[in-house]
């Protein structure tokens, strides 16, 4: 194995010791020896990647926003909004359940980062919002959708996603994403009024 493969797996295997670590105690309550122990290497070792617990917290969080848009932006090949909506849940939920280490951390842990980290998180979500904004504006136009307030919209269905990494992360709910994003999305497309007419 080359030295860069070699740094690469090491760095890899002291970040995926860091997500169990902090995943399990909290940032706060987790020590850079207990990581080192997970990660099976000496502390020094961990030092010479990261200077910092901060530092490896930062990495790890750009490491998961990475794999999130990369699931995300799988709905670009959507056409329709609502196959484009369905697809979007359908990645988040599937990204909180192959993920729920990741996940606790971008989710749960957000009020002890250092200000500059609470900034860019801050960056990254107002980020996706406008995605989801410029979507729903798109639709509004093309009249998929009856004409309504974009940005009122991307607060109400960023609150939908948002909701889900807590059963799912907390109380370990078990979801099918494909079944539960078409029911989520049919609720928000057709609402939830019983039509008599079906009956």
């Amino acid at each position: 194995m080359d030295g860069n493969k070699s740094k690469e797996s090491k760095r890899e295997l002291i970040t995926e010791a860091a997500i169990q670590v902090f995943s399990r105690k909290g940032y706060h309550h987790s020590k850079m020896e207990e990581i080192a122990v997970e990660a099976g290497i000496g502390k020094g070792t961990i030092y010479e990647y990261f200077p910092s617990k901060l530092q490896l917290l930062r990495d790890i969080m750009e490491q998961s926003y990475r794999l999130y848009d990369h699931t995300l932006h799988l709905t670009l090949a959507e056409s329709t909004l609502e196959d484009k909506l369905e697809a979007l849940i359908r990645g988040h939920l599937q990204f909180c359940q192959d993920n729920k280490d990741l996940t606790r951390i971008l989710f749960l842990d957000t009020d002890v980062i250092d200000e500059e980290l609470r900034q860019w998180a801050w960056q990254k979500k107002v980020q996706k919002e406008q995605y989801l904004q410029e979507m729903f504006a798109e639709a509004i136009r093309r009249g998929e959708i009856k004409p309504m307030d974009d940005r009122l919209l991307t607060i109400v269905i960023g609150g939908i996603l948002m909701s889900f990494w807590g059963p799912i992360v907390m109380e370990n709910w078990q979801v099918d994403p494909g079944v539960a994003a078409h029911q989520v999305n049919n609720m928000i497309m057709r609402g939830i009024k019983r039509d008599p007419m079906l009956d």
